[in-house]
């Protein structure tokens, strides 16, 4: 990370925006490792520290944001331990226009059994780093061309096969077809290699796809259609199409609509970097996280559709999104799956400083190998409560539960929170 506070101290005369906020959190849970038959309460005392920051400079784009927890164990079960998430982004202009120097690192806590869930002892860490040059040429008033060349290292505290480096080059071709609009030539190839070859198996995959990209009134959207082809050390050389569609609806200031649809080859890294390159998505996954994938070197097969409305009134929010993806992987057949799922959260503020909030998450997994299918459901009540600019605490008891058409996985779990925070 001293790449990204060199570039921040060298950026511009535009001073950044730092948020933090201390929490302290007491929890207790009666099932807190999530099992049928061998339950566990436990009471855990949680400090965390959150911050955000944002730098918009005239030679310098960084953007941070993490969360770091130790987690205190009462009972004499677990040990005690630390749980640190991390998203960040440099954009570094060297030579306006044309040569940008880009880094990015992002830190996760996956589980080392991605059937079960976020209970001690099943979370492992994560981490893949990014970086490299970015050329920009203009090939007159509408037509601009662009190469990101990248090195990316990955690494996995549990998971040996996860380790390893990757090398990418992408161009494309971009020219303007409207004020509002846009259409581009891509070409990207990756090449992976890992640490572990007795488990990995090293590729190259070859992507060439169109884009097209616009905004129609208050309709922003990016379209993909392609091909890609993966060429493996050992084994078949698998193709599938690329296509790809993000349409984004914003009617008004309070509402918002995002749909969200794949067709592609993914892996987890890529799959990581998408989720938490998008500020609006949680750094800590939510207890039913259908974005979870297994932590390996696999490649698969995605197929995904998503939809995410949200609306924020004065005193009134909801939001909903439901989703359904396929994962067929090349190698890791016992890890093929269909996810069905819907988040949902309505918040009320009866008075402006006090919110009681409702959510749920909800989740079908078929793994076809098995012929298992486990339905996660997990909803949750509370309220917060900001005291002053700076204080404030929030409440909230959670119901967590597994049904499986087989008798292992099962469980039901319920948990209380209290939560007090300091903000600057």
């Amino acid at each position: 990370m001293a790449i990204l506070a060199a570039a921040a101290l060298a950026g511009s005369a535009h001073a950044g925006k730092l948020d933090y906020r201390f929490e302290l959190e007491t929890l207790h849970s009666d099932n807190i490792n999530q099992s049928e038959d061998n339950q566990a309460k436990e009471t855990v005392l949680v400090p965390r520290v959150k911050f955000n920051f944002k730098e918009e400079g005239a030679s310098v784009e960084l953007q941070a944001r993490g969360e770091l927890e130790r987690r205190h164990y009462f009972g004499s079960r677990f040990d005690d331990e630390s749980r640190s998430e991390f998203a960040g982004q440099l954009n570094w202009s060297l030579l306006p226009q044309r040569l940008n120097l880009v880094a990015e690192d992002y830190l996760s806590e996956e589980p080392i059994n991605f059937r079960g869930g976020r209970y001690p002892g099943n979370l492992q860490r994560v981490n893949v780093f990014l970086g490299g040059p970015s050329f920009f040429a203009r090939l007159g008033d509408a037509t601009r061309f662009q190469l990101d060349l990248r090195g990316v290292r990955t690494h996995a505290e549990v998971a040996p096969d996860f380790d390893g480096k990757r090398r990418s080059a992408a161009a494309s071709l971009q020219r303007d077809l409207s004020p509002t609009s846009k259409a581009s030539l891509n070409v990207v190839s990756t090449k992976a290699e890992f640490d572990d070859a007795t488990t990995a198996v090293d590729y190259t995959r070859n992507d060439g796809f169109v884009r097209y990209e616009g905004r129609l009134r208050k309709i922003q959207y990016e379209l993909d259609l392609g091909h890609s082809r993966l060429n493996r050390d050992v084994g078949q050389d698998p193709t599938t199409t690329i296509a790809r569609a993000t349409v984004q609806w914003e009617p008004d200031s309070r509402t918002r609509v995002r749909f969200r649809a794949r067709h592609q080859f993914a892996d987890q890294v890529q799959d990581l970097v998408v989720r938490l390159r998008d500020p609006d998505e949680s750094l800590v996954p939510d207890l039913v996280d259908s974005s979870s994938s297994l932590v390996s070197s696999g490649v698969y097969r995605q197929r995904d559709v998503e939809l995410d409305y949200r609306y924020r009134g004065e005193r009134f929010g909801f939001r909903v999104r439901p989703l359904y993806r396929e994962l067929r992987y090349i190698d890791r057949t016992d890890a093929d799956r269909t996810e069905r799922g819907a988040f949902f959260q309505v918040d009320y503020r009866p008075r402006p400083l006090v919110t009681v909030f409702l959510t749920g998450s909800l989740r079908n997994r078929e793994f076809l190998a098995r012929n298992e299918e486990d339905r996660d459901r997990v909803y949750s009540l509370g309220i917060s409560y900001q005291m002053t600019q700076h204080w404030g605490w929030r409440a909230e008891a959670i119901r967590n539960e597994r049904k499986s058409n087989i008798p292992d996985p099962e469980y039901t779990e319920n948990a209380v929170f209290l939560t007090l925070w300091w903000q600057r």
